[in-house]
C-alpha cells in the first residue's frame, strides 16, 4: 500500500477471511486499510462503514487515530454533513496527525468550513495555521495559493 501497489494490497486483505480473529490492534489496522481501499475505489459508504469499524476498535498508534478521525471528516464533506465534517476534522487536529501535511489539510478542510459558516475571523485563522505550515504537496500548495486570493478579500 505504501508503494501505492493498491490492487496488491487488495490481494492481501481478501485472503484475511476471519477478520475476527485478529487481535483487537490488527483488527482495527485491517479495517481501517479496508476504509482506505474502498475510498480509492471512491465507494464512500464502504470507507466510511469500515473506517467506523476501526475506530470503534481503538487505533494502536495515536497519530493514526487521527489520521482516521481526517478520513472521516473528508468523507462527511464529500455528502455535504458539514455538521459532522467539522467535529471529526477538530477531533482529528485534537489527538494529532502523522505529519505537517495531513495537518495543513486538516486546517484547509476547516478554513472552507468556517467559510461556508459565515465565520470569516475562524476561516482566516485557519488559514494562516495552514501556511505557517509550509506545505510541500501540490494539492495542498495549490489549495493556499487558490484561498490566498480569496481570503484576503473577505472581512474579519
Amino acid at each position: 500500500m505504501e508503494a501505492g501497489d493498491m490492487d496488491g494490497a487488495e490481494k492481501v486483505l481478501n485472503t484475511i477471511k476471519f477478520p475476527g480473529l485478529l487481535y483487537k490492534p490488527i483488527r482495527s489496522a485491517y479495517y481501517t486499510l479496508r476504509g482506505n481501499v474502498a475510498m480509492m475505489k471512491q465507494d464512500y459508504d464502504g470507507a466510511e462503514k469500515m473506517m467506523k469499524k476501526g475506530l470503534d476498535l481503538g487505533m494502536p498508534m495515536k497519530e493514526a487515530e487521527g489520521a482516521s478521525m481526517l478520513q472521516m471528516g473528508m468523507l462527511a464533506m464529500q455528502r455535504n454533513d458539514m455538521k459532522q465534517a467539522e467535529s471529526y476534522i477538530r477531533q482529528a487536529i485534537r489527538k494529532g496527525l502523522p505529519d505537517k501535511e495531513n495537518e495543513a489539510a486538516a486546517y484547509l478542510q476547516m478554513c472552507s468550513i468556517m467559510m461556508n459558516k459565515r465565520e470569516f475571523r475562524a476561516a482566516k485563522d485557519f488559514f494562516n495555521r495552514a501556511k505557517k505550515l509550509k506545505p510541500t504537496t501540490k494539492q495542498i500548495v495549490d489549495q493556499i495559493k487558490q484561498l490566498e486570493k480569496y481570503i484576503t478579500r473577505i472581512p474579519g
